[in-house]
């Protein structure tokens, strides 16, 4: 798959160079949320790189694929880029292309304590591109090698085996005669074998619980019936240009590997211009904040592109650091879409990759902006206006916390993952040090204080609550292991309503759901919570929630999620829309609930 869709938006002073970079011993790898990896200190060292000339998207869309080869000087990885063809490779996929140098008497695959690890290496590899000369940064999820003689590809299998979570696909060929793999992790790992490597081929199919499903002219694929971006590949046709391009249309440009549990889950990339997308890009269309320049993205599934059938509406609000984009790959919002027939919309916020979640009206408005990107899209597709609901990860659930109670008219429902209410609990002032750590040279940072002690948010909330009692279905999530926010004050198990700030989140929407606000603290459940129901789901879920006094309805989900950071999986997005999409909002605000 060729993205030419996402916007190309990095470019490197050495573009279309090959270019030597440092990789210190002490490279840090808390790069920025969602994109870290984790380093161990080692040697010095150093790598080749390459970055496209055509350029790259945005960090968390670009790939990095690492050539390993049994040789450090720099005629030999410019050799290999020119018998690949990968400088070609790189400018037409937009990767970044590392070449990192083993040591002189070559990789360590054997991973022997007397020698550095070159494991840990490959990791600081990824981890020192966002202070490289080249100055391109890549994500996480996506970083790819091909080992391209014996000794590499063992270097490739070990990493695979050892630390799969920075291995999202690997591409092999034969092994030395002295390795032997060993069982490693255990993990699932998404694999190309490009020569008759029988000890790699029986190994990762055992791990992938992959059966053979497709035969071409050029290789054989094996795959995971339960996820069938787990897969093996299979070509007797050795390496050469030509394999490693079927190789990146394929395996590696189709699949990511998010970090969302403890070996990762793999999920498909989106064919974003074969699916339909359509794309908003710096439009100033909309008219709100003085004509303010927007980006957004709509899908409406092919077969209801010419549909007078009124459809439900799902926005979905990136995190932080995030664009609109990689928040689409991350959600799977398009694939219900599609499956049960409704639009989603994905836009970024007005400025600095971050949503304006108090309303502060220093800044540009987002609340403004998503109401009147939602005038344009009533004005585009046949919006069922009783079904609009919003969704949203780290920052982007504090949007539909801070969208969805300030706007209940609007909204029917809510789906958040990992972000409380902050823009209700507190104002911008209150929270600027955390953005700055996000963001260090932000347009907040000279920012005088105003003085206030209520958030616009909270008052408008506020006040809508009292012209009309309005009530919200919302279902939040959080992972038990998540650490990343504004607050350290989100560990589980929770305690006490000072030692958690998702107690204050959780008691606002009770509140507003006219839920019994009492005592909920509970040894029996990790969360630290104890709800009118505890339900346990898909192996690492609880769902705990509450009933209202009045209606007696669950209208509140606190989620929690075993073995996970700050991340999303695919089924906590599906099992909250299973909740909302049950609801409608009533042009009297009253709330709908009928089965769907």
């Amino acid at each position: 798959m060729v993205d030419n869709f996402s916007e190309l938006i990095k470019f490197s002073p050495y573009g279309g160079q090959l270019i030597l970079e440092e990789v210190k011993g002490t490279t840090d790898g808390n790069l920025n949320p969602e994109n870290n990896v984790n380093t161990v200190i080692g040697q010095d060292r150093d790598m080749y790189a390459y970055i496209p000339k055509s350029g790259c998207p945005h960090a968390k869309q670009t790939a990095v694929f690492m050539v390993l080869r049994n040789d450090g000087s720099k005629e030999s990885a410019e050799k290999l880029v020119a018998e690949l063809q990968l400088a070609q490779a790189s400018e037409k996929y937009h990767f970044i292309l590392l070449l990192p140098n083993p040591v002189e008497e070559g990789w360590n695959y054997k991973l022997e304590n007397s020698k550095d690890d070159d494991v840990a290496f490959l990791v600081r590899c990824f981890a020192a591109l966002p202070k490289s000369k080249g100055g391109v940064a890549g994500f996480n999820g996506m970083i790819y090698y091909l080992g391209t003689d014996p000794e590499s590809s063992a270097m490739a299998s070990a990493l695979a085996l050892h630390s799969p979570l920075d291995a999202a696909a690997v591409m092999v060929g034969n092994f030395p005669a002295d390795y032997q793999m060993d069982e490693g992790k255990g993990a699932q790992q998404t694999v190309w074998v490009y020569e008759n490597n029988t000890q790699a081929i029986d190994y990762f199919n055992r791990v992938n619980k992959a059966i053979e499903t497709e035969e071409t002219p050029d290789y054989r694929i094996y795959e995971d019936q339960d996820n069938r971006c787990v897969r093996t590949f299979v070509s007797v046709k050795g390496l050469n240009a030509e394999t490693v391009d079927k190789a990146w249309d394929a395996m590696f440009s189709s699949c990511r590997r998010w970090r969302n549990d403890t070996f990762g889950i793999y999920q498909p990339r989106i064919d974003f211009e074969k699916e339909g997308f359509v794309k908003h890009v710096n439009d100033t269309s909309l008219g709100d904040n003085n004509g303010f320049v927007h980006t957004w993205y709509e899908y409406v599934p092919a077969e209801l592109k010419n549909s007078e059938k009124k459809l439900p509406l799902v926005i979905y609000f990136h995190g932080i650091n995030c664009i609109a984009l990689y928040g689409a790959e991350q959600s799977g919002w398009a694939a219900l879409a599609k499956r049960d027939g409704f639009i989603a919309v994905f836009p970024d916020p007005c400025i600095e990759e971050r949503w304006n979640v108090w309303d502060d009206r220093r800044l540009p408005s987002d609340m403004d902006y998503i109401m009147a990107l939602i005038e344009h899209l009533k004005r585009t597709y046949p919006i069922d206006e009783t079904r609009i609901y919003a969704s949203g990860f780290s920052m982007g659930s504090m949007m539909t916390n801070a969208i969805t109670i300030s706007y209940p008219e609007v909204f029917a429902g809510g789906v958040a993952l990992n972000g409380p209410n902050q823009g209700y609990l507190m104002t911008m002032d209150a929270s600027k040090k955390g953005l700055l750590m996000f963001r260090p040279n932000s347009v907040l940072k000279d920012m005088e204080p105003d003085g206030t002690e209520k958030s616009p948010t909270s008052l408008l909330a506020e006040k809508k609550k009292e012209e009309y009692d309005y009530r919200m279905p919302f279902v939040q999530f959080a992972g038990l292991l998540d650490n990343v926010g504004f607050d350290p004050k989100r560990l589980f198990p929770i305690r006490d309503a000072l030692s958690n700030q998702w107690i204050a989140t959780i008691d606002i929407w009770k509140k507003f759901d006219h839920i019994a606000i009492k005592e909920m603290y509970s040894d029996a459940y990790a969360s630290g919570l104890i709800g009118d129901e505890n339900v346990r789901f898909a192996e690492r879920f609880l769902d705990q929630y509450w009933y209202s006094e009045d209606s007696h309805d669950d209208l509140y989900h606190f989620i929690t999620a075993e073995r996970m950071p700050h991340a999303v999986d695919l089924i906590e997005v599906e099992y909250g829309w299973n909740i909302v999409r049950n609801y409608r909002r009533e042009k009297d605000g009253s709330l709908i609930k009928e089965e769907i």
